[in-house]
């Protein structure tokens, strides 16, 4: 899904950039956890960068979208020493826009930030795929907090996709899934539906629990927290052998 507006336009034009000497151009990215956004002039040097909060409107709304974008911006503007009247033209990989039905509440959303420039959006899991290949074709898998994949055929006619609805589809690569289905597994362990594994040695230090029953409780009243910021312990217990995390890294691969 490829989608230009101009700011007040009612539906999407055709590709838009003119490259002007000494105009400067935005790019950012929204994801679950964090946005980056990121100032480049028309050689694509690097001149201004800015950090904030997460901007997938699926967990923060569409004001927290806006909110993320707009103090991103902020802060690459003031690190640029530019104003907003310097951009000449935005592009916006939006994590949580999945859907032709999103386009429009998505473009309001950016309208807001009051940019007198074209500017391009597309669902987070495309500039990867254009960043990450020499000819700007083929499949990309995004595995971040959540996870997406994405392709592309050379002419740009055909998507390949998955739905990016995570655990809920059977769609299980970025972190938030990967310790949704290790906290499974300690519970199989615990009910002995499973083999032990040193997955539940290391969970149960990481939240302070007393031991594997105090894990499995305290997780199942909301007590002790297993979250997406737990998934190097995986990838460590992994590492070290342990069969029962090595089979639930190749699960999230798969």
């Amino acid at each position: 899904m490829e989608l230009t507006r101009h700011p007040g336009a009612t539906q999407s034009v055709a590709p838009l950039l003119t490259y002007n000497p000494m105009r400067y151009f935005l790019g950012a990215d929204l994801g679950a956890t964090k946005t980056h956004s990121l100032i480049v002039d028309e050689t694509g040097r690097a001149v201004g960068f800015g950090e904030s909060g997460p901007g997938n409107h699926e967990t923060v709304g569409y004001d927290g979208m806006f909110e993320a974008m707009h103090t991103g911006m902020e802060h690459a503007l003031k690190s640029a020493g530019l104003a907003k009247a310097d951009i000449a033209g935005a592009g916006f990989g939006v994590a949580g826009f999945d859907w032709p039905s999103e386009y429009e509440v998505t473009a309001q959303t950016i309208d807001r930030l009051g940019l007198n420039a074209p500017y391009k959006f597309v669902n987070d899991a495309v500039p990867g795929l254009v960043a990450g290949s020499e000819e700007g074709w083929g499949v990309v898998a995004v595995s971040g907090t959540g996870s997406n994949c994405r392709g592309w055929d050379r002419e740009h006619k055909r998507e390949g996709r998955v739905t990016g609805h995570g655990v809920t589809m059977g769609e299980g690569a970025g972190a938030s899934e990967l310790m949704f289905r290790c906290m499974q597994i300690v519970g199989y362990s615990w009910t002995k539906r499973g083999p032990a594994t040193r997955l539940a040695d290391v969970l149960i230090e990481h939240v302070g629990a007393k031991d594997l029953e105090d894990l499995v409780r305290g997780y199942t009243m909301y007590e002790y927290h297993v979250g997406p910021d737990a998934a190097p312990l995986a990838f460590r217990v992994a590492r070290e052998g342990d069969a029962v995390a090595r089979e639930l890294i190749r699960w999230a691969g798969t």
